[in-house]
């Protein structure tokens, strides 16, 4: 049952406007479907430009002759317990093994070795214990004969200069150790380091 208010609001005229404001959202024009359509394109545009934004300040690796800052987290086992293998090499650089099972025997300044930074970026690096601060860190805690859990773990401070990417490497993190799944890792030299820790 209809109250007298409600009858009475139901007798009196609308205001155009309203009553076409209604008719149009009961119908679906093209002037409400328009707005929805210039609703979506604005946010939209604001998703791409705030994508483009985020993008700008975010600085991308550095490519080849590049040079970044890594912090290298380290063992003094590592000089002889982590290793790599891949077919191809960049310039005189190469991994230890050209394959799981063909060591490649190059001197220790050419050969490739993997590191973790502590943001976790592997790197490729040769001869990084024949830096001065690495083999100070060597000769104060001598890995020889101590277990790598009892082994403390340092950062060696290093720039580094990018020298290009390797594609299908495979990584172990111990001579006994399983190979990884093959994957494509960017190589760089060392500029200098210090060490902490």
């Amino acid at each position: 049952m209809e109250s007298e208010q409600d009858k009475k609001a139901s007798a009196e005229p609308q205001s155009p406007q309203v009553a076409a404001e209604e008719q149009s959202a009961a119908s679906g024009t093209p002037n409400a479907s328009r707005r929805r359509v210039f609703i979506g394109l604005g946010v939209g545009a604001v998703v791409i430009i705030g994508a483009a934004l985020a993008m700008q300040r975010t600085p991308g690796a550095p490519g080849a002759g590049g040079t970044v800052a890594a912090d290298i987290t380290l063992i003094t086992s590592d000089r002889a317990d982590v290793d790599c293998s891949a077919a191809a090499g960049v310039a005189a650089y190469r991994c230890g093994f050209s394959d799981e099972n063909m060591p490649w025997h190059g001197d220790e300044q050419n050969k490739l070795k993997p590191f973790y930074t502590t943001d976790r970026h592997l790197y490729l690096i040769p001869g990084l214990f024949l830096q001065t601060a690495l083999q100070e860190r060597v000769k104060s805690e001598p890995p020889e004969g101590k277990p790598r859990e009892q082994l403390k773990r340092f950062t060696a401070k290093c720039n580094l200069k990018v020298a290009g990417k390797v594609g299908g490497v495979k990584v172990r993190w111990q001579t006994t150790g399983a190979w990884s799944n093959p994957e494509e890792v960017e190589v760089a030299t060392v500029i200098d380091c210090k060490v902490e820790g």
